[in-house]
């Protein structure tokens, strides 16, 4: 198969863009073909951090951890090229001591997110459409589904929560 990855600089010592060990000149959303060629497919995120697919593969879901940009977005996938990106959720204007950015994310089966950021958890439907948030005292960094999608694990700065989920 073929593998995405996104490449934000909390990797380097400094954990930033201006680390002397930065050998991109940008923060990148990748894709490692078969036969081994790595492709840019966007450098207009400044922190990419989590990636997903929708189910079908179709479209493809990206956390930005910046402060300043606190953001998840959307691209259609055709090939070696992502098409049509827009802000997904923007987490902008959020409380200020809610603490945590978007970060790892799961979609179900049916397309939904769950996905880590300012202040907890959040559920969106596939459109973007925010549908509720469980807010947590500490920075959640990721998050898991059960493989009957009924329970869900979340990581955070001082827990591992499960916590069951309604139909």
């Amino acid at each position: 198969g073929e593998l995405f990855f996104t490449d934000p600089p909390y990797g380097l010592p400094m954990q930033n863009d201006k680390d002397p060990l930065k050998e991109q000149p940008h923060n990148g959303v990748y894709k490692v073909k078969k036969d081994g060629t790595v492709i840019l497919l966007a450098d207009s995120i400044t922190r990419p951090n989590g990636i997903a697919f929708f189910p079908g593969e179709k479209r493809l879901l990206v956390a930005s951890s910046d402060p300043d940009a606190p953001n998840w977005y959307v691209w259609d996938v055709n090939g070696d090229q992502l098409t049509n990106g827009k802000i997904f959720f923007s987490a902008a204007g959020y409380d200020s001591t809610w603490h945590g950015l978007p970060d790892g994310f799961k979609i179900d089966s049916k397309g939904n997110v769950y996905a880590t950021g300012p202040g907890g958890v959040y559920f969106f439907n596939s459109d973007g459409k925010k549908l509720g948030m469980l807010r947590l005292g500490n920075a959640s960094s990721n998050c898991a589904l059960s493989a009957d999608e009924k329970t869900l694990y979340v990581t955070n700065d001082m827990y591992v929560l499960r916590i069951k989920l309604r139909n």
